[in-house]
C-alpha cells in the first residue's frame, strides 16, 4: 500500500487531534445524570416571583409582591421519594396497597356490609377534623371474611397517598409472634414505633386460633399499653377483629372500653353468619 505524503499525514494527525480535544471537552462539560433532571436531585428548585403577583406565607395567609423575588418551590420528585419512604415503612404489601373503596363491591351483600363500607368512607373523609381528638378512630368487628381489612387498608391507602400521613399496619397473629422472636430482643422498639406512628392499623385483634381465642397474659399487657398510650394522647386507631364486642371485654375490659370510647362513632359489628363470608360465596351460592 502507498504511504500518504508527509502533508497529507499531518494533516490526519491534525484531525484526529480535534477529534480527540473535542470528545474530551464534551466530555468534561457534559452534565452528570441526575434522577430528576427538573430539580437535579436538590429536592426543590428557585420559582422567580413578579411584584404584582399574589403569594401564599407559611401561616397560609396572602400578600402581594412588592418586589420580584424568588420563592423555593418543593419539587415532585421529593414528595414522590416521601411517598415511598411512607409505603414502605407501612408494611403494608404490594397485595393490600391495590386494596380501595371503588374495587369493594357491595352487590348483593349484607347489608351491614354495606354499612360498613358506608362508615369507612365517612371516616376517611372525617380524617381531618377528628384525628386530633379522642374520638379519631375506627373499629369494624364481627364476621370473618366481609371486608373489614379490605376497607381499613383502603383507608390506610388513602390517608398515606392523599394526605401523606404516615400509618403502620400490625397484623396481631403475625406481630405478637415478631415480638417474641429472639427473646423479645425488639420489643420496646416495635412497641415504641406502634405508640408514636400518627396512625397505628391492628388487624385481626385477638384472632381466634382454631377457632379458639388464647391469649396470653403479656400480649393482651402488650395490646393495652400501646392501646392506653394512644389514648391517653389522642392518635388514631384503625382496628378489625372477628371477637364482638362482648367477646373483647371478655378478655380485657380496660383495653375494650378504651377502644370503643375512641372508635365509637366509627363501629360497625357485623353479625356472625358465614353467608357473609365473602371467600364462601361459592359454596353457598351452589346451594
Amino acid at each position: 500500500m502507498q504511504k500518504l505524503s508527509d502533508p497529507m499525514a499531518a494533516i490526519m494527525d491534525k484531525l484526529k487531534a480535534k477529534s480527540q480535544a473535542f470528545s474530551e471537552t464534551t466530555v468534561a462539560t457534559e452534565e452528570p445524570a441526575y434522577n430528576c433532571p427538573k430539580c437535579k436531585d436538590e429536592g426543590g428548585y428557585l420559582v422567580r416571583k413578579k411584584a404584582g403577583e399574589t403569594t401564599l406565607l407559611q401561616n397560609g395567609a396572602e400578600v402581594i409582591l412588592q418586589y420580584d423575588t424568588e420563592e423555593w418551590q418543593k419539587c415532585e420528585c421529593a414528595k414522590m421519594r416521601q411517598l415511598n419512604r411512607l409505603i414502605k415503612s407501612s408494611a403494608i404489601t404490594e397485595e393490600f396497597q391495590k386494596m380501595s373503596f371503588k374495587n369493594f363491591t357491595t352487590e348483593g351483600v349484607h347489608p351491614k356490609v354495606v354499612e360498613m363500607k358506608s362508615k369507612a368512607n365517612q371516616y376517611f373523609r372525617a380524617f381531618d377534623e377528628i384525628k386530633g381528638y379522642r374520638q379519631n378512630s375506627i373499629m369494624l368487628i364481627g364476621q370473618p371474611g366481609c371486608g373489614k381489612t379490605h376497607l381499613l387498608t383502603a383507608i390506610s391507602n388513602y390517608l398515606i397517598h392523599t394526605k401523606q400521613v404516615p400509618v403502620l399496619y400490625f397484623p396481631y397473629k403475625d406481630g405478637m409472634n415478631n415480638l417474641a422472636a429472639n427473646n423479645f430482643e425488639r420489643k420496646n422498639e416495635i412497641m415504641d414505633r406502634m405508640k408514636e406512628i400518627d396512625v397505628l392499623f391492628i388487624d385481626d385483634l385477638f384472632k381466634p386460633i382454631g377457632g379458639k381465642v388464647d391469649v396470653k397474659p403479656w400480649q393482651a399487657e402488650s395490646i393495652f399499653e400501646v392501646v392506653n398510650y394512644r389514648y391517653l394522647n389522642n392518635k388514631p386507631l384503625l382496628v378489625s377483629s372477628e371477637l364482638s364486642l362482648d367477646d373483647m371485654l371478655y378478655i380485657d375490659e380496660a383495653l375494650t372500653s378504651r377502644l370503643f370510647e375512641m372508635a365509637q362513632d366509627f363501629t360497625v359489628t357485623i353479625p356472625k353468619d358465614m353467608k357473609v363470608n365473602y371467600r364462601l360465596r361459592k359454596v353457598f351460592e351452589n346451594k
